[in-house]
């Protein structure tokens, strides 16, 4: 079985601290039923190159490519969206196979 990672890309909403804990937790306990770990989630400080600027930055490893493409795609993540639209203004995410390039 080989594993894939999700990368999230996102950019916060004003006032998406009023809701961000519950996010947060939400997506987390999602993340555990998949098997799946956050290896890192941070807060980008400022943009060197590019037009964009996004506010957070995450990486999420699965177990299988398959778990990694299907996930977000189950009802129990799309009911966390209109959540995560509260939060974010701009979300990007991404699927990535293991390894390097």
């Amino acid at each position: 079985m080989v594993g894939a990672t999700i990368v999230v890309v996102g950019t916060f909403r004003a006032g998406y601290e009023a809701v961000f804990a519950e996010y947060s937790a939400r997506v987390r306990r999602f993340l555990d039923r998949k098997g799946a770990r956050a290896i890192r989630r941070q807060r980008i400080e400022r943009v060197l190159y590019g037009t964009r600027a996004p506010s957070l930055l995450m990486l999420i490893d699965f177990p299988s490519r398959e778990v990694a493409a299907t996930a977000f795609f189950e009802q129990d993540y799309l009911d966390i969206i209109p959540l995560r639209e509260q939060v974010f203004s701009a979300f990007e995410m991404f699927l990535a196979p293991l390894g390097d390039v």
